[in-house]
């Protein structure tokens, strides 16, 4: 069934082209473009534009391999984040505190399975770690 008006398609472009003057142009390297648009999709444009500008990062994925709360948590957090930046060094660490809790998130992962296999590596220092949904920054170009 769904032969039959691919063929019906092909045997018209091949009409199209047949008919004198329509050719498929033989140089495609001076071709020409030009698009016409509404003028609400350039304003739609320029305000996705600004809230992007604003926003410090896109949405991912983290690793929260600590949270404290409670006299001298900030401190005990602070400690653990200098722990964490020993062992794993060039993994970025992030202290959040979110009342009354203070926690240690690590990474900016794109993909839940990167964040996943990082989960994973660090699975036997921080065995109650695990992912969350959160805003990460931007990568950066290698």
């Amino acid at each position: 069934m769904r032969i039959l008006p691919f063929i019906s398609f092909m045997l018209l472009v091949g009409a199209a082209f047949s008919q004198a003057g329509l050719r498929a142009p033989s140089d495609t390297t001076s071709l020409e473009v030009s698009v016409r648009q509404d003028l609400q999709i350039e304003k739609l444009l320029r305000a996705h534009q600004e809230v992007m500008s604003r926003e410090r990062g896109i949405n991912g994925f983290r690793v929260q391999i600590y949270s404290d709360s409670g006299n001298q948590s900030k401190l005990r957090t602070q400690r653990r984040q200098a722990e964490f930046a020993a062992k794993y060094p060039g993994v970025e660490s992030y202290i959040i505190y979110d009342a009354p809790d203070f926690k240690l998130r690590v990474g900016d992962f794109r993909t839940r399975l990167d964040a996943r296999r990082f989960l994973e590596k660090i699975a036997k220092d921080y065995e109650g770690a695990y992912i969350v949904v959160d805003m990460i920054n931007f990568p950066g170009f290698d």
